[in-house]
């Protein structure tokens, strides 16, 4: 690269889909030759003490529903307040070249126009589809304060859903390949991993009489499936264990069933190639523009077709792994966050960086 950034990634810093993207971001950008800082935007002061730590701890598992503190309008507008001070101050003493947010809903306009007083460009990578009402709410109204904007969904989304395309470039996920890389363990013949909602449960409920696992979160068990149910919490190389052993990952887009358009696709598309593994995904006009359908990816566009295509890749080995083994080829050399988060650069600095 020609020239050295400083940049102020404002991220997560936990387990949590947000956090290990932010991970995947760091990484990323530091193996592009800058330096990088967090700031952890999701590290609420009400929640910062030892002692409230451990009430949570404690309270949460028994009663689940309980509403945040952070529910509460004055609570939020309080932490808000401060989180947004906090960065404020990082960003003045910092000085970094760029801020880039991962989504960071609660980062308030002034605070945006207070950091680029400074000469500092932003950026926000908005890793939720704008289907997602955060990401929607972002892209129509942070289009004004961020710099530019970079979204997951097709270009054909910001003309569907009526959006300014002057500063909002598509920038789909990614893998990282030090961590979605062959490994063994974990397997089963079909596995699915990732938030079972009731959408998902349909579909899922469809796979009884096969050798099914499910890894991630869950609010009940369904009776026709219960034996199939495994952890909830499963991240980064843990999943990676899973995407290796299994001989399918089925992978279900959030709206598959919603009658929506989708203009994206979900992290599996890209971490479960990476890691050697064969992925069953949902049919999305995106997956076309990124790997060769029915040589390198597998989709299906209803249940009967994924149930067909299911059994199929189940007794025909070596394609399958033929087709894994060239997904994996094409995710390593096109679909990384260091090269996501290069060509995020070239865009901001105007090629400048190269």
């Amino acid at each position: 690269m020609g020239m050295k950034l400083r940049i102020l990634l404002v991220a997560p810093e936990d387990c949590t889909t947000r956090g290990v993207i932010g991970g995947y971001c760091r990484r990323a950008l530091e193996a592009l030759g800058n330096e990088v800082s967090v700031y952890d935007f999701r590290r609420y002061p009400y929640s910062n003490t030892a002692f409230i730590s451990c009430i949570k701890s404690v309270v949460r598992p028994i009663f689940p529903s309980l509403p945040s503190p952070y529910d509460i309008p004055a609570v939020k507008s309080a932490v808000n307040r401060n989180i947004n001070k906090g960065l404020a101050d990082f960003a003045r003493a910092y000085k970094p070249d760029l801020l880039l947010a991962l989504l960071g809903e609660n980062i308030m306009p002034e605070t945006l126009k207070a950091v680029k007083m400074t000469g500092t460009v932003t950026a926000n990578w908005l890793f939720d589809t704008l289907h997602s009402s955060r990401s929607m709410t972002i892209a129509k109204e942070g289009r004004h304060d961020y710099d530019h904007l970079f979204v997951i969904d097709d270009p054909a989304a910001l003309k569907y859903l009526g959006l300014d395309v002057a500063n909002i470039h598509t920038l789909p996920l990614a893998c990282d390949p030090e961590i979605h890389r062959r490994v063994d363990l974990y397997g089963s013949d079909v596995a699915f991993i990732g938030t079972v909602t009731p959408e998902r449960e349909r579909i899922l409920s469809c796979l009884s009489g096969l050798d099914l696992k499910i890894w991630g979160r869950w609010q009940r068990r369904l009776p026709e499936i219960r034996k199939c149910y495994r952890k909830k919490d499963i991240y980064s190389g843990e999943a990676v264990k899973v995407y290796n052993a299994s001989k399918i990952i089925l992978d279900c887009h959030g709206l598959f069933y919603s009658g929506k358009r989708i203009f994206n696709v979900t992290p599996r598309v890209f971490e479960v190639p990476a890691s050697g593994g064969f992925v069953l995904t949902n049919y999305a006009p995106q997956v076309s523009n990124l790997y060769k359908i029915g040589e390198e990816m597998a989709v299906y566009k209803d249940e009967d077709e994924m149930m067909a295509l299911i059994k199929y890749y189940l007794s025909h080995d070596d394609e399958r792994e033929g087709m894994a083994k060239k997904a994996h080829d094409r995710a390593h050399k096109e679909h990384t966050y260091r090269g996501r988060l290069k060509g995020l650069l070239e865009t901001v600095f105007n090629g400048r960086v190269i």
